[in-house]
């Protein structure tokens, strides 16, 4: 028993010398001392390791601290100590009261800094040239003055996002670089000056307000300095003469507008006359006689040409065709799509009569069809708040409403489970065939149904990256021999998976796909590497996320026999939701809210 007890001692003893023995201990311990006055971090004790698992927000990688997350602790003083963590690669230290930031030059690692809500002030932090490998840089909300390093921050080719706003910074922000990687930026209320810069001038008004001396596009005002000629020469012309000036110029005004409206009325009234004819009317012309195939649940017209004399909108173009929001004449909305010309009709009716039997809460239903030579109309529900493509990638930067994590995790279950629906509802073993985000429609109450089932069956072959980027290898090889399959779905799955979670485009830069962007990025880097930045605020959800992504790669093997079936998708992704609290119907999302993305993309079935 003794010899026991002097071995676990040994043993304690032995794992205490190697704690203080290692750098990143020490500098952690000294940050606490310094900083945490009222005790915020204790977990964080002498007598176990920065590593083990117990350190709050702290994560470690082959014994080195990497990330450190402490946010909202009313930690106080400087970051001094934390100098000595050169393997940092995210450093979030939000809403807290800290007073002093360190030369950045001691993280040469760091990927990601937070510092916004502090009370760090001086000049813009020294050192950003040796952060190469930056992709976030946060320091909004602070006290910082002087001027903005911007030849410094073009040159970091990695750089994401930058937001500086409600600071004190002066200067501008002019640079000798005239393009940037930078697609999240913000240095609104500061005290700049100038002219901003054409490569900056794409981002909003937002972006650049309460800065009273700066000038140029997107803030509406020219940068002149001083009056013009016209403005001089109208200071000597009589008040008689500025009077009659007025009064002409008022007159043409209202000129101005009658003749404006009358060109508005005439040009939606070619508008609507236009989409018309591109759904196949022709304004009173006669047309070709053909039935309307209509399926349970049709309502509000009973031929196809009650949908051509109704109201029409076009919503947007896609690889398959052109789709419109029709209202008809008894307030019912409907949505038509018009798919493009080469199809046959022996190859559509027995696979459209079996869509439009399909009924699912998860599936957008198809209520009818009209074929007539070479076209072919559909006719679904419409679902008003647009697509998954359109909430994931809609309005990225200043101002969006970001898509949270419950909602993508209600939205990844419910995709799957549609498509589970459709992989086992008969014997004839239906496929979609192209599944995207963009035919991921999300209906009022924030479920995500699939659009556009089968259509892919009967159309030539894909050839846009984007496109490409949710085919899986077996149909990328011989795309045109290829049978189209559950297993295809599945892979197709898996790429939707990877956007939910990453927020990213399916194709990067250099036409990466993002299947192979997340392959090539090892399993450490997973969290902060891989994630959208929108989901970083829900920390103690990482390991969901973590197993969403393990989904996503089974969907992403290789060899179509190894990928799993939908069915079991759904079961692992349902398992992720219960997990964490989440049951249908009990889901607090803006899309349950009357959330509408329509205004900030192009919504409902418009790549498909």
């Amino acid at each position: 028993m003794a010899m026991r007890r002097l071995c676990v001692t040994i043993l304690i003893f032995s794992l205490l010398q190697l704690s203080l023995c290692n750098p990143d201990f020490t500098a952690l311990l000294a940050f606490k001392s310094s900083s945490d006055h009222f005790n915020s971090l204790s977990s964080w004790s002498n007598s176990t390791h920065p590593c083990s698992g117990s350190w709050l927000g702290v994560t470690c990688n082959n014994g080195q601290v990497t990330h450190l997350v402490l946010d909202r602790l009313n930690l106080t003083g400087s970051t001094r100590a934390l100098s000595r963590l050169p393997q940092l690669r995210l450093l979030s230290l939000n809403h807290n009261r800290l007073s002093s930031v360190v030369n950045l030059s001691s993280w040469p690692n760091l990927k990601h800094l937070y510092l916004s809500d502090n009370r760090f002030s001086g000049e813009f932090p020294a050192g950003v040239s040796s952060i190469r490998r930056i992709r976030r840089l946060v320091l909004s909300h602070n006290n910082f003055s002087g001027e903005i390093p911007m030849n410094k921050l073009t040159q970091l080719r990695h750089l994401l996002t930058l937001r500086l706003e409600e600071n004190s910074f002066t200067g501008t922000l002019s640079s000798n670089s005239s393009s940037s990687s930078i697609y999240d930026f913000n240095v609104s209320g500061n005290n700049l000056a100038g002219e901003i810069p054409a490569w900056l001038s794409q981002f909003p008004l937002s972006s650049f307000a309460r800065n009273a001396k700066l000038c140029g596009k997107p803030l509406g005002y020219s940068c002149s300095n001083g009056p013009t000629k016209t403005s001089k020469r109208k200071r000597r012309v009589s008040d008689a003469l500025i009077l009659v000036i007025i009064i002409f110029d008022a007159v043409a005004g209202v000129g101005i507008i009658m003749t404006v409206g009358w060109c508005c009325y005439r040009s939606m009234s070619r508008r609507r006359t236009g989409v018309h004819r591109e759904m196949g009317g022709s304004d009173g012309a006669p047309r070709e006689r053909n039935e309307m195939v209509m399926f349970e649940g049709c309502k509000g017209f009973s031929k196809v040409d009650d949908l051509l004399k109704a109201s029409a909108e076009l919503l947007g173009k896609g690889s398959v065709g052109s789709t419109y929001k029709v209202v008809m004449e008894g307030g019912g909305v409907v949505a038509v799509k018009r798919v493009r010309e080469g199809l046959k009709r022996r190859e559509i009716d027995g696979l459209m009569k079996e869509i439009g039997g399909l009924r699912h809460r998860n599936i957008v239903s198809l209520r009818a069809y009209y074929f007539s030579r070479d076209e072919l109309l559909l006719v679904y529900d419409f679902l008003p708040n647009g697509s998954l493509h359109s909430l994931l990638h809609g309005n990225r930067g200043p101002g969006r409403t970001p898509l949270d994590w419950t909602t993508r995790l209600k939205l990844a279950s419910g995709a799957a489970r549609g498509l589970a629906f459709l992989h086992g509802c008969n014997k004839s073993k239906l496929t979609h065939g192209h599944l995207t985000s963009s035919n991921i429609i999300v209906d009022t109450s924030g479920n995500a149904c699939i659009a556009d089932i089968g259509l892919h069956h009967f159309l030539p072959a894909q050839s846009s990256s984007s496109d490409n980027a949710y085919t899986p290898p077996e149909l990328a090889v011989n795309h045109h021999h290829a049978k189209l399959s559950q297993k295809a779905d599945v892979y197709s799955f898996g790429v939707v998976l990877l956007e939910i979670l990453t927020g990213k485009m399916v194709v990067g830069e250099g036409e990466t796909s993002l299947a192979k962007w997340v392959e090539m990025r090892q399993e450490e880097e997973w969290t902060w590497e891989v994630f959208d930045f929108e989901l970083w605020r829900y920390k103690e959800m990482e390991q969901e996320m973590k197993a969403l992504l393990q989904i996503a790669l089974l969907c992403l093997a290789p060899l179509p026999r190894d990928r799993p079936k939908m069915s079991m998708m759904h079961k692992m992704i349902e398992d992720i939701r219960m997990k964490g609290g989440q049951k249908d119907g009990v889901v607090h999302s803006p899309l349950s809210s009357g959330y509408s993305s329509q205004s900030e993309s192009t919504p409902n079935f418009t790549s498909s």
